[in-house]
């Protein structure tokens, strides 16, 4: 017996050995997985740009550390302003429909470590004062006197998600010479979609334009604008060779089923080209698997739009 597992062994204590080895094998295995699945992770936290943008793009939207106060705006009202970082130019950042600072979590901290970051909440939203029906080019107007009393300086950056695209070229156009740039997230542009309502086939047409019209009575109520003479103001500001950074959502013209097939094509040519026409130095990058919150599910392509107008400014 002894022979079977080498000279002057004991085949009792010899037997032990092969399990032990394989227990060795086995727990060396598991700790290279270990640490691969650890390296990938970090590599994921990295390639995303940090633990909170990690989150993010996983749906889990960081908070927002409120430290915003009452700025003096127009006609003894205030506003909240959230100010936080140095450097110029100042990023100001516009909230889409019924939304307010609070929508920034996921970027604002981001920002405000690589220039001035300033998010604010307009009028009738969260730690702002109520106002009663206005236009667009008022609440501009609310939000400059707002950043002039509380001494945040030119040249802007103005940040737009969904509707606030709107209330950001606006002001852009009327101050012209405080903007050094723009970067739209998803925006709502209902001008670039009354352009799309055109060449739609009637029927099509007919529910889009409804879709419109729904969307712009909510805009109506929760904002309290003066939508008609609100868009007279968007239409007659040129933004000229103002650099544009738009990220967008891809739309599903390839898969609607109400489009005809010889028009998908086009419409989609014609809705990437109203993207890229808000002035002559406009890029446009899409966010393909995002939600309308682009900057809660695709928080890199925010901070990169962003940074590309900051560089340049600086440069």
């Amino acid at each position: 017996m002894r022979a079977c597992y080498g000279a002057g062994v004991d085949a009792s204590a010899a037997a032990p050995r092969a399990p032990r080895r394989a227990r060795r094998r086995g727990a060396r295995l598991a700790g290279a997985v270990a640490i691969g699945l650890g390296i990938g992770f970090l590599l994921s936290v990295a390639t995303a740009g940090g633990w909170d943008l990690w989150l993010a793009r996983r749906g889990i939207v960081a908070g927002y550390a409120a430290l915003g106060t009452a700025v003096p705006a127009l006609d003894g009202r205030h506003l909240s302003l959230d100010c936080r970082g140095s450097g110029s130019p100042t990023v100001v950042l516009e909230a889409g429909m019924g939304m307010d600072a609070r929508s920034w979590g996921p970027v604002f901290p981001r920002l405000a470590a690589t220039t001035r970051t300033c998010a604010y909440s307009r009028a009738n939203r969260a730690g702002s004062d109520p106002r009663d029906r206005h236009t667009v080019a008022e609440a501009a107007a609310d939000l400059r006197a707002a950043l002039a009393a509380a001494g945040e300086r030119a040249p802007f950056v103005l940040v737009g998600h969904s509707l606030g695209d709107v209330y950001v070229r606006v002001f852009a156009a009327a101050r012209s010479g405080e903007v050094a740039g723009l970067v739209l997230l998803d925006p709502f542009a209902p001008d670039r979609f009354r352009r799309l309502v055109a060449l739609a086939p009637p029927a099509l047409a007919a529910v889009w334009q409804a879709d419109l019209d729904g969307d712009i009575a909510a805009v109506e109520a929760t904002e309290r604008l003066d939508w008609p003479a609100s868009e007279r103001e968007l239409a007659a500001g040129a933004l000229g060779s103002l650099p544009i950074e738009v990220v967008a959502v891809p739309q599903p013209f390839d898969l609607d089923p109400a489009i005809p097939d010889e028009l998908r094509a086009p419409l989609a040519a014609a809705w990437r080209g109203g993207l890229s026409s808000f002035s002559t130095a406009t890029t446009l990058t899409l966010a393909p698997g995002s939600s309308h919150n682009v900057q809660w599910d695709r928080p890199d392509l925010v901070l990169e739009a962003v940074a590309r107008i900051v560089d340049a400014v600086r440069g």
